[in-house]
Order: C-alpha cells, then structure tokens, then sequence
C-alpha cells in the first residue's frame, strides 16, 4: 500500500499531503463481495480437479482474488500543497500487471496550475490551456469517489486557482 511518505518522497515538489481518498466505501464492498464470490466459485471448481496441474489454473485465479480484495482500499487520490497526485488508468495488460506489483508507478503529480477540467465521469483531467492543442488529456481512476470527496477535489482545485490567479 502506497503511503504518504512514499509519495512526498517521490514528489518532493508537491508540498505537504493534505488529504487522500480511496473508492467509495459502497464500492469498495461491493467489489470485495464479488471477488470473493469468484474466489469461491474457482475453489470450489478446484476442489474437483484430481492433480496439482490441473489446479493450478484456478489457484492462480483464487490468488488474484484475495488480491483484488486486498487492495480495494487502496488511495487513488492525494491532495496536497501544489497540486494532485492521482492514479493514472492503465492502458494495457503490462501496465495493469505492473501496477499490482509496483503500485507507486500508477501514480503521477498534476499541479494545480496544469488542471484545466475533470471530466464529467470523473475518468478524465484534462490539463493545460484552452488553446489550439493545448490541452492533453489523463485517463485516471477518480470515478469511484464518493460525492463528498469529489467536491473536497473540486473545492480545494479552485481554491488554489483563485488564490494564485493573479500569479499567471
């Protein structure tokens, strides 16, 4: 599980970790709920298999399971001084199974200067300026939040736009 400490220490610039969010708690039991009824489907299922070989499939499958149930509290947002550091949506296979095992790597820090809008599905920040080919677009994994925690997001992203406007 990725810390505080983690991530001011690979963002040293990002200033003090004022707040993180996980998924929402509904949903977080919700997965856990399925991935444990998978897990029990493929034990099950394993248990009719006569050798070690021919269960092997649904280990693998029963190990991914208590897995997922492992980390469905995992942060997805930090919110600091500077900015936010957000987890960035994997765009393929390799990348989703290096972020089960080197978590910190999915994250990226997004000043506030740079976040030019969050997507109404909460999927993606646009960054940038409102310029011909300005604005490149972050896929990340904010839309599982709950309510309360995108409007702290949204709240604390104008604050610190209004309060250094007159820097730009």
């Amino acid at each position: 599980m990725v810390t505080r400490e983690d991530m001011m220490r690979r963002y040293p610039n990002c200033g003090v970790i004022e707040e993180e969010f996980e998924n929402s708690k509904w949903f977080s039991v919700f997965m856990q709920l399925v991935f444990t009824l998978v897990g029990m489907y493929f034990f099950w299922l394993m248990l009719g298999e006569a050798t070690l070989a021919a269960r092997l499939d649904n280990i693998a499958v029963l190990l991914f399971c208590l897995w997922r149930i492992h980390r469905q509290r995992d942060v997805v947002c930090f919110v600091t001084d500077k900015g936010l550091i957000v987890r960035r949506q994997f765009m393929s296979l390799r990348e989703f199974c290096d972020e089960q095992i080197h978590e910190e790597r999915s994250f990226v820090f997004l000043p506030y200067k740079d976040i030019f809008l969050i997507s109404d599905n909460w999927q993606e920040i646009e960054l940038g300026k409102a310029e011909e080919g300005g604005i490149a677009v972050l896929p990340v994994h904010m839309q599982f939040l709950s309510r309360k925690n995108k409007q702290r997001i949204i709240d604390r992203i104008k604050e610190w736009q209004e309060t250094h406007d007159d820097e730009s």
